[in-house]
């Protein structure tokens, strides 16, 4: 934990990715302390330039840090500022560095504070709110956001890594985020608290119901504002990384159907930042946009920065991978979601399946355990742990299931926010706690986590049965033709220490997991059949699998259909149909070349009762003619098709 504790602030160096101007020009440097009106005293650094300002006075650059840090992680940006003409202005937030006063932990307090430092400004410049520009990360993307929702007037406002529901982020769906944790336990030369918050690390590890009320209770307060996200009218430039293991990106994604559509524009992807990847195309990327930003809304130059065909930028991620991360891909769109999204619901099957379509055999359930191999143990021991090694092995163990799609048959691009609907019950009593990851399986057996879905009841009686829809973290990754998309259930959701590559496979979570685990034991079911069947929910462009299901009105019979389209070149569907018999509907659907050799088994599983398409793609084999053959119960049909090439 210690050691966390002192690296955190390296991964939480978000200074500001404006890109640098590098100008010539000279400037003063002043140092002094701002006294607000409750009498607190923040340290200042203004960059004034030298010479006489412009008509309207000089622009001005107001710049704000990340949580932990101090105006000095800022001040080389301020002076790039300065020297090409902006007035530029760093500040060391109340509690942290040599500013007075504690921290409430980004909040109104903090957002009132800046209100004040952009009024010193305007009177100190003798300029209107027209050539003030304000940006940060991190905390210093919240608080000004924060400030302009309530009253704050500035012309432009850069926001990165920030969210407007930051509070309910770190305790997200009941869980506790391992972020939350470390963020609310910096010593006192980094962070001076004020007594609320520094009650919040032993709320956390107390592990008890009546301390996560009061988590719950006390955090949203004056921290949460998506509420108030309609009283931005200015223009804003939003950057997000969907790895941010701190802020669901999900919050500025809803924030986007509310800011006005002619004044933002939003940037969803890989940023440096809260243990995301640090892709250097991508900063160049949002260097260049922020450059035609600050060139359009404070210089007045034209340029096509506010083109609608790009009012959203996002981000995927995809194989192969190297040096634990990502190859990126990026792409545009004038709306959220893009274009050709569609809902994709994926579910569980017994025999490690994943399918979209439900299952419809007898097997109810599938379960893993929480196994908690010492009762007495407490989470802050296992923290100290990092959740690894001997000293963990003894104390708890880390169970998952698994379940894989067919191959993919085309890429497949996931962009948004992944779902999971939990039909669940559990004989853990209070708390029970499911942990649902997404990876990325090469045809070579090589995996990659992609994103996750948690979801902590605590309000829970033993062996009851739930249901829940719950929000995973939004994300946009690239599933390859031929991948597979494998969903784990587990008690723990952390990754283990290196990939495939023998590389560090999470350089900032490292084996601690991103929700802190329950500590109460007990076996975890999920139900799978019938009307109690339990799904993965993912936004998906261009997704194909080997079946789907087309209606889920019952038939009369079984039935086997012409592929279509036939002759065809080189891809098929054969559509087939299953009753309701009271029995479990095992189908069996077997390609074969004009010997009557088998090539392939296209379709091999129970099926609930509807109508239901198999793709068949002949590119490896030869033109000619083949039949498939479907079998189930009493019922049999051979046809015939041709692939010409």
């Amino acid at each position: 934990m210690r050691y966390f504790i002192l690296v955190l602030s390296v991964f939480l160096l978000i200074s500001n990715s404006e890109a640098k101007k590098r100008g010539t020009g000279s400037y003063n440097r002043v140092d002094f302390m701002l006294t607000l009106s409750d009498g607190i005293k923040l340290d200042c650094t203004k960059f004034i330039p030298t010479g006489t300002p412009p008509a309207g006075g000089w622009p001005c650059a107001l710049l704000a840090h990340g949580y932990g840090l101090t105006k000095y992680t800022d001040m080389p940006e301020a002076e790039d500022y300065a020297s090409d003409g902006y007035y530029s202005m760093v500040y060391s937030m109340r509690g942290q560095g040599i500013s007075e006063g504690e921290s409430n932990f980004i909040s109104m307090t903090e957002a009132n504070d800046i209100k004040q430092v952009v009024q010193y400004i305007k009177s100190d410049v003798n300029t209107n709110d027209n050539k003030i520009l304000v940006s940060g990360g991190s905390q210093g993307g919240i608080i000004p956001l924060m400030a302009v929702c309530t009253g704050m007037n500035v012309k432009t406002l850069i926001t990165d890594v920030a969210s407007p529901e930051q509070g309910s982020n770190w305790i997200e769906n009941g869980g506790i985020k391992m972020t939350f944790l470390w963020t609310c336990g910096y010593p006192s030369n980094i962070v001076r608290y004020n007594p609320l918050v520094s009650r919040f690390k032993p709320w956390i590890y107390a592990n008890s119901k009546e301390k996560w009320d009061s988590l719950s209770y006390y955090l949203p307060q004056n921290r949460d504002f998506l509420n108030l996200m309609n009283n931005c009218q200015l223009p804003i430039l939003v950057e997000n990384a969907w790895q941010d293991k701190f802020f669901n990106t999900l919050g500025m994604i809803r924030s986007a159907y509310i800011l006005p559509y002619n004044n933002m524009k939003m940037y969803y992807g890989a940023m440096d930042g809260h243990g995301s990847d640090l892709v250097q195309e991508e900063e160049d990327y949002k260097d260049q946009v922020i450059k035609d930003w600050l060139d359009y809304h404070i210089e007045g130059i034209q340029n096509n920065v506010m083109d609608v065909n790009q009012k959203f930028t996002y981000a995927a991620s995809r194989f192969p991978a190297s040096e634990s991360q990502w190859t990126w891909n990026r792409y545009y769109s004038p709306t959220w979601p893009p274009a050709g999204v569609q809902t994709v619901k994926l579910y569980f099957h017994p025999g490690n399946q994943l399918q979209v379509y439900g299952y419809g055999g007898s097997q109810t359930e599938v379960t893993y355990n929480n196994e908690i191999l010492d009762t007495n143990v407490t989470m802050e021991y296992l923290v100290n742990t990092e959740f690894r090694g001997t000293l963990f092995d003894a104390k708890f163990r880390k169970n998952e299931l698994t379940f894989d799609t067919p191959a993919l048959l085309q890429d497949a691009i996931m962009a948004g926010t992944p779902y999971a609907y939990l039909y669940y019950s559990s004989s853990a009593n209070s708390i029970c706690q499911y942990n649902i990851q997404i990876w990325d399986v090469r045809p070579n057996g090589n995996e990659k986590l992609v994103t996750r879905i948690n979801w902590t009841d605590r309000d829970y009686n033993a062996n009851q049965v739930k249901q829940k829809y719950v929000n995973g973290q939004a994300y946009s990754h690239v599933f390859r033709t031929g991948d597979k998309i494998r969903i784990k259930l587990t008690n723990l959701d952390n990754v283990p220490l290196y990939d495939f590559n023998g590389d560090t496979t999470d350089v900032f979570l490292r084996t601690n997991p991103f929700m802190l685990p329950s500590l109460k034991a007990g076996a975890n079911k999920v139900y799978i059949n019938n009307n109690s069947r339990s799904y993965i929910e993912l936004p998906l462009i261009n997704f194909v699998i080997g079946i789907k299901q087309i209606s889920a009105e019952i038939p009369e019979k079984f039935s086997l259909t012409q592929n279509y389209p036939n002759p065809f070149n080189p891809k098929t569907k054969i559509r087939f149909t299953v009753p309701a018999t009271g029995k479990n509907n095992f189908v069996k659907i077997i390609v074969y070349d004009i010997t009557g050799k088998q090539i392939t088994t296209l379709v091999d599983e129970n099926f609930a009762p509807g109508t239901y398409e198999s793709d068949f793609n002949g590119e490896n084999y030869s033109s000619g003619v083949y039949f498939y053959r479907m079998v189930t119960g009493n019922y049999s049909e051979t046809k015939k098709m041709i692939l010409v090439k």
